[in-house]
């Protein structure tokens, strides 16, 4: 066991709340994908579990085996191997470690794996099923050894699904949970932790944690005391038994030093004889770069050694992107002044916010626009207004010198008083979750949709943005010309790559993704070409603002972002 392996036995004080929550005896699948075969094996090739080798000597960790979908194919390979080295299967004894949350799974993988052993003509396979197979709860079960690899299809379980004795427990045994984390975050942190030197971790999953901020104590994690050998990304790739949303990929990461990584996007269309191909390339000694019709690969010299964001997208769109950090500067910029935030959140939108003019005094009335006054392409004021609370140094304003203010929010008080945030200060039970940014209205701004189909910021000064949209400032931009810059296949380009997928193409502008853009600074450009971008911007001429942008940046074209 590892200093740094954390454990029940290692946490005793949580023992008290982890005691009753042991596995599950029935219920339903508790967020059980099934991965088909060709990707089963295109892992296990993939992590050298091959029957060539002496695998009775591997410890390997399935962490949620379901019915078997990896652990028939692991004990296929194991079974050959312990023929071709003539071994008994007792040798075999500690070579698998295989948990399952409910009892229905694990009955079922024990007599599937019995069946298996018994016509490869094993004796005592009831037993060795029954000592690899266990009913328990992967992340709070004590695995007592250490594993040369952990491979599987961690559960697909959000945050909000997950009891919250159960939430509690895993995020005081694994560091990088938090109350949003999706259940595999703990997964990936406990077989990480549970490798030997050298030892790997292969899981097919999605990849949010990438692009996601719950995800950045898992990369700083993974950028400090591990290497990412191979990511395998199959947004669409029919790669599992029954239908699914998620972005997955396969990745592998490694105790020990980070070298250099196997990386491939694949097509919708990839299926098993590409897999067999994609195998055959990770095989090679030195894998030349390959652009196959079912997926693209390369061997990238480095990963990204940063709990920040990491992109994705095929081969050539993380060379551009390596390409423009190192040739210019983020969006957000001190050098430029260049800000990026969101808009305001109220946390009771049905009482801060308001048509009705006369509500309140005046001064506590913000012209405020949402996702849908933008649409257009143009600020379309909707006449709906921001409640404001707030003074300009940042304080509550004192209700008794704003009668009408005090009347309507009081007559709401019972709505606003039961929030979390006037919950734990009384006092401020009038607050909004966010304050207000002084200035912020009147400032020229270009503000973009939280979700949208492609990049469109809009440039306003005369309204308050609500928390659905995204805000730019800048003391250094014209404002249209950057405005060009981002309405821009180029700038886009960014976004999709570093960005959380959703369905049907949709994109997500969230800060976050947006400081990722890189831009040329504003002295590089000609008045020329300022110009351009500035009319382009205006006349939202998406095609001539992209030429433009292409111009702006020194480049050609712009790498080709399918497979991924």
């Amino acid at each position: 066991m590892t200093g740094e392996q954390l454990t029940l036995l290692d946490r005793s004080e949580l023992l008290e709340l982890v005691r009753p929550l042991g596995p599950i005896e029935d219920g339903d699948k508790y967020g059980a994908v099934y991965t088909k075969a060709w990707v089963v094996d295109l892992m296990l090739d993939l992590s050298n579990y091959r029957s060539e080798r002496d695998l009775a000597l591997v410890n390997l960790m399935e962490p949620a085996c379901g019915d078997g979908a990896f652990l028939l194919r692991i004990v296929q390979r194991l079974s050959r191997s312990l023929r071709a080295n003539d071994r008994p299967l007792s040798d075999a004894r500690n070579a698998i470690r295989a948990y399952d949350l409910q009892a229905d799974n694990v009955r079922t993988a024990r007599e599937r794996v019995v069946e298996l052993l018994v016509t490869d003509g094993w004796t005592g396979a009831d037993a060795i099923a029954e000592h690899w197979i266990r009913h328990a709860d992967y992340l709070l079960a004590a695995d007592e050894i250490e594993f040369d690899l952990v491979i599987g299809n961690p559960p697909y379980i959000r945050a909000q699904e997950i009891s919250e004795a159960r939430r509690n427990a895993y995020i005081g045994l694994w560091n990088t949970m938090t109350m949003g984390t999706d259940i595999f975050v703990g997964f990936i942190e406990k077989g990480l932790r549970s490798l030997k030197a050298e030892g790997r971790l292969c899981y097919i999953v999605a990849d949010r944690w990438q692009h996601n901020a719950y995800g950045r104590k898992l990369r700083k994690l993974i950028s400090h005391q591990f290497a990412v050998d191979a990511m395998f990304e199959m947004h669409g790739v029919d790669a599992f038994a029954a239908p699914v949303s998620a972005y997955p990929a396969i990745t592998q990461i490694r105790r020990g030093a980070q070298g250099r990584v196997l990386y491939a996007s694949a097509e919708a269309s990839f299926a098993p004889a590409a897999a067999c191909r994609l195998s055959a390339w990770a095989d090679q000694a030195d894998p030349p770069a390959l652009q196959d019709r079912m997926f693209s690969a390369c061997v990238l010299p480095d990963w990204f050694r940063t709990e920040e964001i990491w992109p994705s997208g095929s081969p050539e769109v993380l060379a551009f992107l390596e390409d423009m950090a190192e040739r210019f500067h983020p969006l957000e910029d001190a050098a430029t002044g260049t800000k990026v935030g969101i808009g305001i959140a109220s946390g009771a939108d049905d009482v801060f916010i308001t048509s009705d003019a006369d509500s309140v005094e005046p001064d506590r009335l913000m012209p405020l626009i949402a996702s849908a006054d933008i649409t257009s392409g143009h600020t379309r004021w909707t006449g709906r207004y921001l409640v404001d609370p707030w003074q300009e140094n940042g304080k509550l304003v004192d209700l008794a010198s704003y009668p009408r203010l005090q009347g309507y929010l009081q007559a709401h008080a019972g709505v606003l008083k039961k929030r979390h945030i006037a919950r734990k200060r009384p006092d401020r039970w009038y607050a909004t979750i966010d304050k207000v940014h002084p200035g912020l209205r009147t400032r020229p701004k270009l503000v973009l949709q939280d979700m949208s189909s492609a990049i469109s910021p809009v440039l306003d000064t005369e309204h308050y943005p609500h928390h659905n949209l995204y805000w730019i400032t800048s003391t250094g931009w014209d404002l249209e010309v950057l405005g060009g810059l981002l309405l821009s296949e180029v700038a886009e380009l960014f976004v999709r790559a570093y960005g959380v997928k959703m369905r049907n193409g949709t994109m997500r502008f969230q800060s976050q993704y947006l400081r990722m853009i890189r831009i040329p600074a504003p002295a590089s450009l000609s008045t020329e070409l300022k110009q351009q971008l500035r009319t382009a911007f205006r006349e939202r001429d998406r095609a001539k603002a992209t030429q433009v942008a292409l111009l702006a940046y020194g480049l050609e074209a712009l790498p080709n972002f399918k497979g991924q």
